[in-house]
């Protein structure tokens, strides 16, 4: 269906080892989600987006533009289209509201449209992804709280059809990822490393090492959380049915939403 990637770290960085060098590097990923790709990076001061309706690994500008991206938060999509064309408007992620949403699942989009007020219709596009997300920041704004609208729009959601509600988001102050899976839970996966972390540097491979020592060797730290294990770091699973929230100060809350 589609892949996702995000990552929290307490100062600006370049993602570029993940999007081409890690071992299932999203170029990588992009080979079998052909309908689009984008990139969504929050530099402390405000959101950038980019986004293009072709696939990664066939774009003419992304490496040049990955080399451009430093960010504190990054959120990150390849797109196996299911609802929607093949537009630059479907594809995410899409920034509304203060916020970049992605998703990875299907769900029912006309009973999602009947799920919005008017006034949070506003949408791009036709996909079913972009009509949760509106859901997501309806309940938001009605509660007055993240983790309390993320989990009424889930409570709404349960009674309609769907696949899975996967998603990585943020408003620029935390990191949200949610594993919702109703079915196929060995594909709808989402998985989360530390940086620096386990198992010690020297066990890693040399590029790998390398990398994670030169990035963060002055007291700098991430969060990475993604569909795939990327590199042969500790990744984590987390829990279907679950939540993760990423703080300011990168540390992680599990939530259970079902």
């Amino acid at each position: 269906m589609c892949r996702l990637f995000g990552l929290y770290a307490n100062r600006n960085v370049d993602v570029r080892f993940s999007f081409y060098k890690a071992d299932e590097s999203f170029v990588k990923q992009s080979c079998k989600n052909l309908s689009g790709w984008g990139i969504a990076w929050f530099d402390g001061k405000r959101w950038n987006i980019y986004k293009e309706p072709r696939p990664l690994f066939q774009s003419s500008r992304a490496e040049e533009l990955i080399k451009q991206v430093y960010g504190r938060i990054v959120v990150s999509h390849v797109r196996k289209a299911t609802h929607g064309g093949e537009t630059m408007e479907n594809t995410h992620p899409w920034l509304y509201r203060g916020w970049v949403f992605a998703h990875n699942g299907i769900i029912d989009e006309k009973r999602l449209l009947d799920l919005l007020k008017s006034e949070y219709r506003d949408l791009e596009g036709s996909t079913d992804s972009e009509r949760f997300f509106h859901l997501i920041i309806q309940e938001i704004d009605k509660l007055g709280d993240p983790i309390k609208g993320i989990k009424s729009a889930v409570d709404k959601v349960k009674y309609i059809e769907f696949s899975s509600l996967n998603f990585i988001a943020s408003d620029g102050k935390r990191l949200y990822a949610l594993r919702y899976a109703a079915e196929r839970e060995n594909y709808y996966t989402l998985y989360y490393t530390e940086r620096p972390g386990e198992p010690p540097l020297h066990k890693l491979s040399e590029e790998t090492g390398q990398l994670i020592e030169m990035k963060f060797a002055k007291g700098g730290k991430a969060v990475i959380i993604a569909s795939e294990c990327m590199t042969e770091e500790n990744w984590r699973p987390i829990e279907n049915k679950h939540l993760v929230v990423v703080g300011e100060d990168l540390s992680l809350k599990s939530l259970d939403l079902s």
